[in-house]
Parts: structure tokens; C-alpha cells; sequence
């Protein structure tokens, strides 16, 4: 694949949080030289797990490859340095959409109108069109999904985000085909497709089957499958049900969904064939009345992260979290735990590598950035084995071992954790 770089070093200074996730934390850029406001990607070197730089390398090194209007644009990695010595970040520099996700804005919600049908269309073309991009350049995305999908200040450019679970995707040397041997399933367990979870196979047509359990959510606002802990995972691996089709989607939209959530992965459509459907083919992009995504700080007008928004708790712990799934009740599987932050912290001067000057909030200098992180839903997991009709297993903590499987969930009394799977309990 051709890479392309950013060679030239820029000078730029960090401002609000933009949110808190597995990978780290997001922040509004400015670049200082000429304004232009941008988004970054970090995690902090001193204590970030290795699982958690490892996603963002690779993020970094599959977006330095891709360049679509489809999907969010690369403009750049470094590392800063604190001013203390043991400091530093590792960057990520990307588009900024100020409109934020798809699922975070919940354009279609249970009632669909006329002109609410053309956005849910038009969004769903740009997303099948990123993913026949991606396609052809031999990239699985891995994780398709609502918080996934960013668009911009006027809702109609839309684009595909967060590679750090996206692979290459392995092809025989002789044949020229896709291999299909076991997988180490990555992603987020409800919008995976059951060969994923079987621990059989990931590959083009999962991201298929996930972008299926996306357009649901696009409508509903919720993941397409109810949360239910093991149970949700074992109907999507084993049983022949489908998650339930909104009311309000239109019968040409439940066709299209229908075509990208057939069991057998073999028969799904593919991105070229789905940019047929008569669902997406006459898509246009809605006129919406709005402004564009500022390009400096001086545009910058969006209200769009002045909303106040109840973040969560993250007291419990991992292992309380983990337990949970042990019980019918299931735990959290609809989110990867982002929290949204509001507001500006006091700001200190840090030093960049090669000279240039980087302000950082306090907050972020003194704070652990993988203290409120997902640690069992989302990024790169792994499952040493898939879950069968047999037996139930664990999903590890950030690609640790997988530590507990039972045939019968309902009566296990505890968990047996491994050294390995430690910092995910602390």
C-alpha cells in the first residue's frame, strides 16, 4: 500500500477534551502557525497498556494509508514530552467532525419522517462506500459501529473512524484467497457477527453484518441487539434469530438490513453490490441549513460539546464488571465506556520533540489516562476460544488471557482471574 506522511513538523497547542476512551483520550487541536482547528488522538506512554499503544500504532499506520472522502483523514502523528522527563504522548492527528457520531447525535429516532429516511439513507451510502474502500485496499475495519461514524457540522459529510482494531486482511499465496482460518475476534461484542464470535473467521463480510446492526442503531439508538450479557453473545453466535427490525425503518430500508444480517456470511451481500440497493443508489445528501467545520479557531462557533451531559461512574471494578455477565442481568455491552468531557482545564507549557511547543490542560499532566477505561468491551480482544454451543467464555482484558469458560454460566459461583488480566482489575 502507499503511505503517505506528514513530514513537516507543526507546532500546535492541545485544548478541551473532546472525550475519554479504551485508546486514551481525545483532544480539540489548533494548529499555530495558521489556526486550523484539528482533532488528536493520544495515549500517555508512562501509563498507557501496551494493548492500548499497540491500537493506536496501528490506527496511525492504516490511516497513513487510506485517503477517501469516506473516511477520516490522516494529517500526522508525533510525540510530545511533558515538562517532566517522564512524560510523553504518543499523537495522533486527525480531521476534525463537529458533528460528532451518528450515535451520539441519534438523527433517527423512533419516528422516522420523510426527510429523516433521506438522512439515514445518505449516511448509510457514505458508510457502505468508506467500507468498499477500505475493502479494496485489504483492510477489515473490525469494529463498525455508531460511535465509529463521524459526521460533520451539517450532517452531511460522513465518515468512517477508529481503525486501532482494523487488521489486513490475510490472503492465501497461491490461491489468492481470503484465509479463513481460527481468529482472534476484534471489536465490540454486539455488533459482531457470529463467525466472529464462534472465533471462526473476521473478515469482509463481518464488517458487513456490523454495518447491519449500525443502520438499527442509526434508527433506534441502540445497539441492535438487547443487552443480555453471555445470552446476547450466544444468540448472535449460535441461534438462528436476528435482532428485531424497527417499526418505523421502511420496507426498503428492512430489505437492505436483511441483506447484510444473513447468518451465513456467504450469502451477505457485498459493499458492491449493497451500493446498488435501491435504499442507497438514489441517496442524496440532505440540504441542511448549518455551518461547516471550522477550519480555525476563529469559526469555531459549535455548541456542540458546551452541552452538559452526565458522565459515567467507573467505580466498579473490572472484576465486578466482569461478574456481572455471570448473572442474567449481563452488564454493559452497548458502549465502550467513552466519556464525554466539558470544559477547559488550566493550561502549562510542555515541550515537543524537535523544538516545537505543545500546552497541555493540568488535567491532562497529572491525570492517569487508563483509570475510567473500558478494559473488557472494546478494542482489540481476543478469545482463545469462540463461544460454542457447548460452552461459554470470557472476553480478556485488553488481549490478556482469557481466564474463565463454563457450559453452564448460571452456575458458576466465581471467576478464576490470571496474573495477566491484573491491570484490568485495578
Amino acid at each position: 500500500m502507499e503511505r503517505k506522511r506528514n513530514n513537516q513538523k507543526v507546532s500546535w497547542t492541545r485544548g478541551k477534551c473532546l472525550g475519554k476512551g479504551s485508546f486514551g483520550t481525545a483532544t480539540l487541536a489548533t494548529n499555530e502557525s495558521n489556526g486550523a482547528v484539528f482533532a488528536v488522538k493520544s495515549v500517555d506512554l508512562a501509563t498507557c497498556l501496551p494493548s492500548q499503544l499497540e491500537s493506536l500504532e496501528n490506527e496511525i499506520r492504516i490511516l497513513r494509508s487510506l485517503s477517501s472522502p469516506y473516511v477520516v483523514e490522516y494529517l500526522g502523528d508525533d510525540v510530545t514530552r511533558n515538562e517532566s522527563p517522564t512524560t510523553s504522548y504518543r499523537n495522533l492527528h486527525m480531521e476534525y467532525m463537529a458533528g460528532g457520531t451518528v450515535a451520539d447525535e441519534a438523527i433517527v429516532k423512533s419516528r422516522l419522517a420523510d426527510v429523516e429516511e433521506k438522512i439515514l439513507r445518505w449516511h448509510t451510502r457514505c458508510l457502505v462506500s468508506a467500507l468498499k474502500y477500505v475493502h479494496s485496499e485489504g483492510i477489515v475495519h473490525c469494529d463498525v459501529k455508531g460511535k465509529n461514524v463521524l459526521v460533520g457540522h451539517d450532517l452531511t459529510s460522513v465518515k468512517l473512524a477508529d481503525f486501532g482494531s482494523a487488521m489486513v486482511e490475510i490472503k492465501n499465496e497461491s490461491s489468492g484467497d481470503r484465509c479463513r482460518s481460527v481468529i482472534w475476534p476484534r471489536g465490540s461484542p454486539l455488533w459482531m457477527a457470529p463467525e466472529v464470535i464462534r472465533g471462526e473467521y473476521q473478515g469482509q463480510e463481518s464488517d458487513v453484518w456490523s454495518l447491519g446492526c449500525t443502520i438499527i442503531e442509526m434508527v433506534t439508538g441502540k445497539p441492535a441487539w438487547k443487552d443480555q450479557g453471555f445470552n446476547s453473545l450466544n444468540r448472535i453466535a449460535n441461534s438462528e434469530e436476528l435482532p428485531e427490525f424497527p417499526a418505523q425503518l421502511s420496507e426498503l430500508g428492512k430489505d437492505f438490513v436483511e441483506k447484510c444480517l444473513r447468518r451465513d456470511q456467504n450469502q451477505r451481500w457485498s459493499c458492491d453490490q449493497l451500493l446498488q440497493h435501491p435504499f442507497v443508489a438514489s441517496a442524496s445528501a440532505p440540504i441542511m441549513i448549518g455551518e461547516s467545520s471550522p477550519r480555525c479557531v476563529l469559526d469555531f462557533t459549535s455548541t456542540h460539546f458546551e452541552k452538559a451531559e452526565d458522565t459515567e461512574s467507573f467505580e466498579a471494578s473490572a472484576r465486578e464488571r466482569i461478574g456481572e455477565l455471570a448473572t442474567e442481568g449481563g452488564a454493559i455491552w452497548e458502549s465502550d465506556r467513552w466519556v464525554a468531557i466539558r470544559g477547559y482545564a488550566p493550561e502549562s507549557g510542555a515541550i515537543c520533540d524537535e523544538g516545537t511547543i505543545t500546552k497541555y490542560p493540568e488535567s491532562m499532566r497529572t491525570e492517569k489516562e487508563t483509570e475510567e477505561t473500558s478494559s473488557v468491551y472494546s478494542g482489540s480482544m481476543g478469545i482463545t476460544q469462540g463461544i460454542g454451543s457447548t460452552g461459554l467464555v470470557l472476553f480478556d482484558c485488553f488481549d490478556n488471557t482469557v481466564v474463565w469458560q463454563s457450559s453452564n454460566y448460571e452456575s458458576v459461583k466465581g471467576l478464576k482471574w490470571s496474573s495477566s488480566s491484573a491491570p484490568c482489575c485495578e
